[in-house]
């Protein structure tokens, strides 16, 4: 086997790669003891015939396949070997001849490292968002936590209203029939939550407990199920219970119920909004993280090659149809929705791809330029092992075992906290500016991209989500009118 270069552009080689015939013909071979009991030539039992007449009979062309199977790989790694090349992306491949009289000669595209020149990246002015935390913040937590530890308490003293939660029994008529799934004993509804048809709700505002009655309504023209759109029913009603949501005292008997290390109200409060600003700064150094990474970016020359940034959106475009897949849906169908084609996807995801190999390219530049200072030694890294097996809640022994199976995700794990250490770093040499950067073209494009992405998540789990709730219509009709 043999290879040469025959081109190098912007970080991407093209080889010319040959696998001489006698070799070849092996692969032909083998592909023809793999598949031999599938050929049936006159004159010999099925899977008996030799090569020769196999290929004879059927043309050599019908072991193609399978010997490309055999020789591509193989050859192709002995050429990355011979030519010493860092591949950085999947290779592209081009059959220029095949056959067992001229061998296999194929051409192979590939990305090579990024060449990277840094400009400024210690010292760089970059915008960081201001982090205040309101009372109104805090009170809408400390809310939030009144309403998760709140209880049901009975009401007999008066009649339902909004907020309500309703125990009752119910049967729906049409024309004097009842109708499918228009019944239920015992259902527990919160008035105002718009779970029933419009009407059915309100009708039942300013009933007590044992009222029996009857609430005549109409179902909306637009209803799912055909046979009750637009039709005037009754419904019969019988109220069992009513329970209003009780929400605790704001006191110190409820921060110890809801609180590990408060003791009093003012404690808790300060305990919700040092969680808060934690949160939020910790917002703040991302956005910080990525101004920094831009302006490095800027002040730096880049050359990579396409096929990193081809790469890098089919990886995006999988990790898409993986979700949709999930609920059983498929991409494609986003796509057609959204009128958008492949095409046109692809085309608005390259601003986010471009951003993400260039600020990758970069991180690893200034990583290997402060080798020895972000380099973890084994005793930190042990270290690094055992906080991450406590924030999991596992021991070190099975966040080993679990996490870190193999040498490769054993290093895939030391570079992550590499570059974890690097963004620390480049966070305290970087200056602060609460000046927000003007917004440019390809910056809008990016945000379209990365809106794009999340609508597509959003939209996988909302059909979904539609899904369960036409199963639950075909249930019970006359409950959750979309």
């Amino acid at each position: 086997m043999a290879s040469e270069k025959i081109s190098e552009e912007k970080q991407t080689i093209t080889l010319e790669i040959t696998v001489e015939p006698d070799i070849f013909k092996r692969s032909l071979q083998a592909a023809h003891r793999k598949n031999a009991r599938y050929f049936q030539v006159p004159g010999f039992r099925k899977g008996k015939a030799p090569y020769p007449i196999v290929v004879n009979y059927y043309g050599e062309d019908v072991l193609y396949d399978d010997a490309l199977n055999d020789a591509l790989p193989k050859a192709y790694e002995a050429a990355l070997e011979e030519q010493d090349i860092d591949v950085r992306s999947m290779p592209r491949f081009d059959i220029k001849t095949i056959s067992g009289k001229e061998g296999l000669v194929f051409e192979a595209q590939v990305a090579i490292k990024p060449d990277v020149k840094l400009g400024q990246y210690e010292g760089v002015v970059a915008y960081r968002p201001d982090v205040t935390v309101e009372d109104q913040e805090i009170d809408a937590r400390i809310e939030a936590a009144r309403e998760r530890v709140s209880r049901l308490v009975p009401v007999t003293d008066r009649p339902i209203k909004e907020g309500d939660s309703v125990t009752f029994d119910y049967e729906g008529l049409l024309d004097g029939e009842p109708f499918q799934g228009g019944s239920n004993e015992g259902h527990v509804l919160e008035i105002g939550s718009g779970a029933f048809i419009p009407g059915f709700e309100d009708g039942l505002i300013g009933h007590n407990v044992g009222d029996e009655f009857e609430l005549p309504l109409t179902f909306p023209e637009e209803y799912h199920a055909e046979d009750l759109a637009g039709q005037d029913v009754v419904f019969n009603v019988k109220i069992h219970e009513i329970r209003v949501k009780e929400l605790p005292a704001l006191d110190d008997e409820f921060v110890h119920d809801v609180s590990e290390s408060a003791d009093t109200v003012d404690e808790y409060r300060e305990e919700i909004r040092q969680e808060i600003l934690k949160q939020k700064n910790s917002q703040a150094d991302t956005v910080f993280e990525d101004n920094i990474l831009d302006a490095i970016v800027k002040d730096a020359e880049l050359s990579y090659s396409d096929l990193m940034v081809e790469d890098d959106i089919d990886q995006m475009i999988e990790n898409q149809e993986r979700q949709f897949a999930m609920y059983n849906l498929k991409f494609s169908d986003f796509l057609q929705y959204s009128g958008q084609t492949m095409y046109d996807f692809r085309k608005r995801q390259e601003v986010t791809s471009r951003k993400r190999i260039e600020r990758a390219c970069v991180l690893e530049a200034i990583r290997r330029a402060h080798e020895d200072q972000f380099k973890l030694g084994d005793e930190l890294f042990e270290e690094e092992i055992a906080k991450a097996a406590d924030e999991a809640g596992v021991s070190i022994d099975v966040f080993n075992n679990d996490y870190l199976k193999d040498d490769a995700q054993r290093e895939d794990f030391r570079l992550r906290i590499e570059m974890q250490n690097l963004l620390e770093w480049l966070r305290s040499v970087s200056i602060a500016t609460d000046v927000m950067p003007e917004i440019e073209d390809h910056e809008e494009d990016e945000a379209q991209g990365a809106d794009e992405l999340k609508d597509s998540d959003d939209r996988a789990q909302d059909a979904a989500s539609d899904s369960e709730v036409d199963g639950a219509k075909s249930k019970d009709n006359v409950e959750g009118e979309e």
